[in-house]
């Protein structure tokens, strides 16, 4: 007995190193890919010390292929290991075969893609597949990394902050590097890095520095990067990660994916995911191919039409606000083409995750139901159930687009003799639907905002409150609690008990919370409006309540005091747009721990009220 469990036992030691894929020398290479590719990339080293840097970057990878191979060698495990580790072997044979083409295609072809990289050598072009190669596994084990995070139970409201918290810190040491800017040897402020990276990670788009002018192309990449991953929210990418992994997700990291994703059960949460980031690829990809047919100025190159069809497709899905111009979308108010592109991907982004797949499923179900008939002995006909929109979608929907209509015609309207009076109908018309669409939500403007009338600015001010819809890439109080507002006091003017919308009646948890958001929301925005009066006594209080309004909305669209602001307000701007971001409720929940409900109610008492 003994002999074969000492035979065991050998035999498990010998197959240890072969048990799976090596997470421990992944992590440690992530590591050091991180020092190596922070010290190339953000400061300005001479060739020789980077040519150094290269082939230690090739001597990681070496590392990395050779550990990760070495266990597909048992062909017992190799299976499990290509199933369980998909992603890190996807990555691995992504990187193979571009290393491959690298060898096997033609030079004339390489050379056309070297010169459109504004790229040296074929050899820079392989160290260049080397070193996305160290940044994927990076990633890769920082989501892991996170996904351990979870497993430990902590509140998805607190997860939730602190994701955001450290994806700021993380983009504000990067935007530190001398060479995320322009000029090396003025490398940015601490302050300004912090702004731009809070701005970014919260999809706002306020700026105290020129996007274009004083970022490099590793800055604009770095703020592409965060308004991308806050836009989405990393959290989102961790639970894609981990749901679709062939590991069992322990029961607090499930339920704490199902409460951030807003998903019922576990088979919604993986519909829901796949959903979100099958349509964020779409759309934004979808943007980008427009922007570049519509964007074609002489003196920018095809890399150059790319990289700023790129930065402002994502920017605008994720109603960021971010443009590579000073003026924003100034210089492109007649260009039909891109305006309408950045207002359907406005629409898009501020509509949500929740209500675009359904849409999409209610359509395939109408064009299901209509088209197919089925033939039977007992009825002559029978059709699909047909599909109906939750109230949600239709509360969003109706808002939404409400809001769309009522922010066009009244900006026409008070601007048709002031900032559009030398427009046509069709321009006028155009730049009050864009600035309507964009108000809400996203900070682009095509106009001067600081030009407008003060009744502009005012409706201006009301729309950014209101917002996008929940769960969305959008700010403000949201549509949903707008209409739940109106909805309740319809009910109180109309002396009915309950709140009904659609046919449906409304559960008095979501007028609580409504309610809630709203208070909370003024709260915030006075203490803030406050601090900013106090920082900044010289700038006028229309325009710093103009910019608080702007930042917890996470909306973007400035006066043009940004700049001028002292740090104290600029710090009280960072912390608004981060309640923005987060959400107040979240907020409130992550910092107080619910207590559990009482058995017991108190005697009714009536209270007069107004």
């Amino acid at each position: 007995m003994e002999e074969a469990a000492n035979s065991t036992a050998t035999a498990i030691k010998k197959k240890k190193p072969l048990d799976g894929y090596p997470q421990a020398i992944a992590a440690a290479i992530g590591v050091l890919a991180v020092i190596s590719l922070v010290l190339q990339h953000g400061f300005p080293f001479g060739q020789e010390f980077r040519s150094w840097f290269n082939w230690f970057d090739v001597g990681l990878a070496v590392v990395l292929f050779v550990a990760a191979i070495r266990p597909l060698r048992n062909g017992v495990l190799r299976g499990k290991l290509l199933h369980e580790f998909r992603f890190e072997y996807l990555l691995l044979g992504t990187f193979v075969l571009g290393m491959i083409l690298t060898w096997i295609l033609p030079r004339q072809e390489l050379a056309v893609t070297i010169d459109l990289l504004h790229l040296q050598s074929l050899g820079d072009l392989r160290f260049g597949l080397v070193q996305l190669f160290l940044l994927g596994n990076v990633c890769v084990q920082m989501l892991h990394f996170l996904q351990r995070i979870f497993a430990y139970g902590v509140r998805p409201q607190i997860i939730l902050a602190g994701s955001f918290g450290c994806l700021i810190v993380l983009g504000t040491l990067l935007l530190l590097l001398p060479r995320a800017s322009t000029k090396p040897d003025q490398p940015l402020a601490l302050v300004d890095a912090f702004f731009t990276a809070t701005s970014a990670t919260c999809v706002t788009g306020l700026v105290v520095r020129d996007t274009g002018t004083d970022f490099s192309t590793m800055g604009q990449m770095i703020i592409l990067a965060l308004f991308q991953l806050g836009g989405l929210g990393i959290i989102t990418f961790v639970a894609f990660i981990s749901v679709f992994s062939a590991k069992a997700l322990p029961v607090p990291q499930m339920i704490a994916f199902r409460q951030i994703i807003n998903a019922p059960g576990m088979n919604d949460l993986k519909r829901r995911l796949v959903g979100i980031v099958l349509l964020t690829l779409l759309f934004e990809l979808s943007g980008v191919v427009s922007l570049f047919y519509f964007f074609s100025p002489s003196e920018i190159d095809p890399l150059g039409r790319l990289h700023w069809s790129v930065f402002h497709s994502i920017s605008a899905f994720c109603n960021a606000g971010f443009a590579l111009q000073a003026n924003s979308l100034e210089s492109l108010r007649n260009n039909l083409g891109i305006n309408i592109t950045i207002m359907g991907l406005i629409v898009v982004g501020g509509l949500g995750f929740l209500v675009i797949p359904e849409l999409i499923e209610y359509f395939r179900g109408r064009i299901r139901a209509s088209g197919w008939r089925i033939r039977s002995r007992n009825y002559k006909f029978l059709r699909p159930r047909r599909p109906r929109l939750t109230v949600q979608t239709k509360m969003s929907l109706w808002v939404t687009f409400s809001l769309i209509a009522v922010g066009m015609l009244t900006f026409w309207l008070l601007e048709s003799n002031h900032m559009l009076a030398n427009a046509g109908i069709g321009e006028g018309l155009l730049t009050s639907a864009f600035q309507s669409i964009t108000t809400r939500t996203a900070g682009f403007n095509t106009v001067s905002i600081g030009d407008l009338q003060p009744a502009t600015l005012i409706v201006i001010m009301i729309l950014m409150v209101i917002g996008g819809s929940p769960v969305s890439t959008s700010g403000g109080i949201k549509t949903l609690t707008f209409g739940i507002l109106l909805l309740s006091l319809r009910t109180m003017i109309l002396q009915k008990e309950k709140v009904e919308a659609f046919g449906r009646t409304l559960p008095q948890k979501a007028l609580f919370t409504a309610l809630s958001v709203f208070v909370l929301y003024i709260m915030t925005a006075a203490v803030g409006f406050f601090l900013l009066a106090l920082f900044d006594p010289q700038i006028p209080l229309r325009e710093l309540g103009f910019e608080m309004i702007s930042a917890l909305s996470t909306v973007g669209l400035s006066t043009g005091i940004t700049s001028q602001l002292s740090t104290g307000s600029k710090v009280v701007l960072c912390v608004a747009m981060f309640i923005g971001r987060v959400g107040p409720i979240s907020l409130v929940l992550s910092v107080f721990q619910s207590r559990k409900q009482t058995d017991y109610d108190f005697p009714d008492e009536d209270v007069i009220v107004g």
